[in-house]
């Protein structure tokens, strides 16, 4: 196991816009150590995948970034990143309550309803990923929710208990040092083979939407670029890019 998080710097805002892009912004380049947490009580602008936001109350909820330089990894290869992230993140969770998974590519889910998301982004330069900041959001003691999002839940409603954020955020640290270990000792089979038994409908038969048109089918897991496989009723099987299908859900 490595010790890039042994003696991490951790630094903790009060509020910023997100907790990404202050990274981008105070931090370029390389100047943070490897395993730096950015910290924030409250992130004003809070992003998601693509063009989708992060709604946290302000001092409720686990929102931070974390740096990494994974350069032994090749960039055909990056989205092992998101899967070794997202598996410390369910690892977390996991470790208050029960009926965990990953929605894919990076969205945590207890039953059926979001309690994580994870925005990951890469610098690649010359065929090699020089580095990575992971935005990670967790609900955690937030109770009430905006009637715009569609199935949110918080570990305090899911387990009818409150948390301390900052023990939350060393247990996280530790949880992504050892998945991020895996990855540099290329443990890809097992990372492989840990997402696909969290993977969230997994070989479970369910509806699927694309451009308005539903369709049953069932997931087989993720291909090598890190796409969604999906067997429809004729035996077909599609791969989709994120935001390309959508989960019909509830």
């Amino acid at each position: 196991m490595g010790n890039i998080f042994k003696n991490n710097r951790i630094i903790h805002l009060d509020e910023v816009d997100s907790t990404n892009s202050f990274v981008n912004s105070k931090y370029p380049g390389r100047s943070l150590p490897e395993g730096s947490v950015i910290w924030a009580n409250n992130q004003k602008k809070g992003k998601g995948t693509g063009q989708n936001k992060w709604h946290s109350e302000a001092g409720k909820n686990l929102t931070c970034s974390i740096v990494l330089y994974p350069e032994f990894l090749s960039p055909d290869k990056q989205f092992y990143i998101s899967k070794a992230l997202s598996l410390a993140v369910a690892d977390l969770v996991g470790l208050y309550t029960d009926k965990v998974s990953i929605k894919w590519p990076n969205d945590i889910y207890v039953g059926d309803k979001k309690i994580a998301g994870l925005l990951i982004e890469h610098t690649i330069e010359r065929n090699q990923i020089k580095s990575t900041i992971a935005g990670i959001g967790i609900n955690v003691n937030q109770k009430v929710f905006p009637e715009s999002l569609p199935n949110p839940i918080s570990l305090a409603k899911a387990t009818k208990q409150s948390f301390e954020l900052e023990e939350l955020v060393v247990t996280l640290s530790d949880l992504i040092e050892y998945r991020y270990s895996l990855l540099k000792d290329g443990e890809l089979e097992m990372l492989d083979e840990n997402y696909l038994d969290l993977l969230y409908r997994y070989k479970k038969v369910s509806l699927y939407e694309i451009k308005g048109k539903r369709f049953a089918g069932s997931i087989e897991g993720v291909d090598p670029t890190g796409e969604l496989v999906i067997k429809n009723e004729k035996s077909e099987y599609l791969h989709f890019g994120y935001k390309e299908v959508e989960y019909v859900i509830g």
